[in-house]
């Protein structure tokens, strides 16, 4: 996991650390994000997808940026789109009370291949719902 100093929550430092964090893994790689980290994982994949592909990637109540959603310097270019036949996983609940769950609606248009999971309860930390999640990291991983 990336460690940012408090003052790096901008698009550059988190780019930055996900190259770093991804630098000394090898294709055996699965991608968790949560929040903000899983969207920069996204423009991380817009921006410069990384080398070696990793197996997949499992992101977890992802705010989507742009007219559609929160308004920041985050948002994905037009016509972004993942490089074919990367598994992705899209967890988000309900109950979250942080990132709004209508957001879930604009990336599973944008990602048309991604495995959707809208789970009741377990807002914005998935609290509850954890095996899930765990599982669909497990079926990247084998």
């Amino acid at each position: 996991m990336p460690r940012f100093p408090d003052d790096g929550m901008t698009a550059e430092a988190w780019l930055a650390g996900i190259d770093a964090a991804l630098e000394p893994l090898g294709p055996e790689t699965v991608i968790v994000g949560h929040s903000f980290g899983s969207s920069m994982a996204l423009l991380r994949f817009a921006v410069l997808p990384p080398e070696p592909m990793p197996l997949g990637m499992v992101l977890l109540a992802t705010p989507f940026w742009g007219s559609e959603g929160w308004q920041g310097e985050y948002a994905l270019p037009a016509g972004f789109a993942l490089p074919p036949g990367l598994p992705v996983f899209l967890h988000h609940c309900r109950d979250d009370d942080t990132v709004p769950f209508e957001h879930l609606d604009r990336y599973e248009a944008l990602l048309p291949g991604a495995v959707v999971r809208r789970h009741e309860t377990g807002g914005h930390q998935f609290g509850d719902q954890l095996g899930t999640v765990a599982r669909d990291v497990a079926a990247l991983g084998s």
